[in-house]
């Protein structure tokens, strides 16, 4: 099902052997709307993001995300994602998310 402001999904991605990145599933976030990124709770560890692979393998490059913690991304698809992570358990939540309205 695509992604709307009406229907949407979470993904939720790990990696298999910290210390390599891996690509986001693509999904196409819709005008409108921005992804935001969570890592969950009750990870043990640190997850991390950038738009390469080698970015999110090399801690000056990428954003680090501790366990609860959140950011927002303005793209138009999660395979511009790449995550690492510390834990091979730990796991990021990926949202969609419309954009606030500036009141303007």
């Amino acid at each position: 099902m695509p992604v709307s402001a009406t229907s949407w999904q979470v993904v939720v991605v790990g990696v298999a052997v910290p210390g390599t990145a891996e690509q986001v599933a693509s999904h196409r976030v819709p005008e409108g709307m921005v992804i935001g990124v969570t890592a969950r709770d009750n990870n043990t560890g640190n997850m991390y993001i950038a738009e390469t692979q080698v970015r999110a393998q090399t801690a000056a490059n990428r954003k680090r995300l501790s366990p609860g913690q959140s950011t927002t991304l303005y793209i138009d698809d999660t395979n511009r994602i790449w995550v690492d992570s510390d834990n091979a358990n730990d796991r990021l939540e990926i949202v969609p998310q419309k954009i606030p309205s500036t009141g303007g």
